[in-house]
């Protein structure tokens, strides 16, 4: 959808984490999945190219310790990274770095402990003369001793991440990151990419105005959600007005929590009895017996009936 629409909505938001950037702050860009933390890193990270000339590492891989084989991987491709701080074979030290095929190494470069990787990154990163700056997709399952990692690379290179969740056992790391939250789209900036797309797809709409306001209405602003419905309703030879009320994403939906008041209610009920029982009180007691399987039996049907459309 990017390639069709842009990213319409998020121009201010883009600027303000290029301009943070521009900075040297460490930054973390926050949000739900599907938001588009990766698509305004991606984009936050063209601008800065634009204007200053820097080493940009990009990592997309989403486990811990696949990140630094990643960022030892492109250091090593760059020329930045000395192929025996990786214990590989004295050849390879004098190959050029676009000879070096990471297909015959990737194994052994996967042994290696985090400490090894890490003994070997941080100081290719401190000798190298120019900025480097290291954007990782996805921090959200640090562990407090990959945290620790992290925290070496902080000193030594400008990081930004993004993460679904700031987990509270890798504080001391988002305590160095400027938080930037990555906000749903508004309605307005919805409905223009709703129309952008239909009009460069050309879809055919029965009832373009209804279609417009259910995707917004069931997209919550958000920019993966929107993109799944718009890809769904294209490949619809016509959309017409009962396949548009049929359209449903979950991130649209609400969730309202009964939980509270299952409890409170279970409580009540077993207070009633226990208080029939110490006054003898026989219609008390059957009353609340009979609450309790009235609670019991509807807790299924207020949970099935928890989600709302937005």
């Amino acid at each position: 959808m990017k390639a069709i629409t842009g990213l319409i909505g998020r121009d201010a938001l883009i600027e303000t984490v290029a301009r943070e950037a521009r900075k040297g702050h460490h930054l973390l860009l926050t949000g739900p999945v599907g938001i588009g933390k990766s698509a305004v890193l991606d984009a936050a990270l063209d601008r800065l190219l634009l204007r200053q000339q820097r080493t940009v590492i990009t990592i997309g891989d989403h486990q811990p310790k696949a990140q630094f084989v990643d960022l030892a991987r492109t250091l090593l491709a760059v020329g930045l990274l000395d192929p025996l701080t990786l214990e590989l074979p004295e050849h390879y030290q004098d190959l050029p770095p676009e000879l070096i095929e990471w297909a015959k190494i990737r194994r052994h470069v996967n042994r290696l402990s985090m400490r090894d990787l890490t003994a070997a990154i941080i100081p290719a990163l401190h000798d190298h003369h120019g900025q480097v700056l290291i954007a990782v997709d996805d921090l959200t399952h640090l562990t407090p001793t990959l945290a620790a990692f992290w925290l070496a690379v902080f000193e030594v290179a400008q990081v930004i991440g993004c993460a679904r969740q700031k987990k509270a056992n890798v504080s001391k790391l988002w305590w160095k990151m400027t938080e930037i939250d990555i906000p749903p789209l508004t309605p307005e900036a919805t409905r223009e990419i709703v129309q952008t797309y239909i009009a460069k797809q050309g879809m055919l709409i029965e009832a373009p105005g209804l279609f417009v306001g259910h995707v917004v209405k069931q997209s919550g602003g958000n920019p993966q959600a929107i993109a799944d419905m718009l890809d769904d309703s294209s490949k619809e030879r016509r959309v017409d007005k009962r396949k548009i009320r049929g359209l449903r994403h979950a991130a649209g939906v609400r969730y309202l929590d009964f939980t509270p008041v299952l409890i409170v209610a279970l409580a009540a009920v077993v207070g009633a009895r226990y208080l029939a029982i110490g006054t003898g009180d026989t219609e008390l007691y059957i009353f609340a017996g009979m609450l309790a399987a009235v609670v019991i039996s509807i807790r299924v049907f207020l949970f099935r009936g928890a989600g709302k459309a937005n």
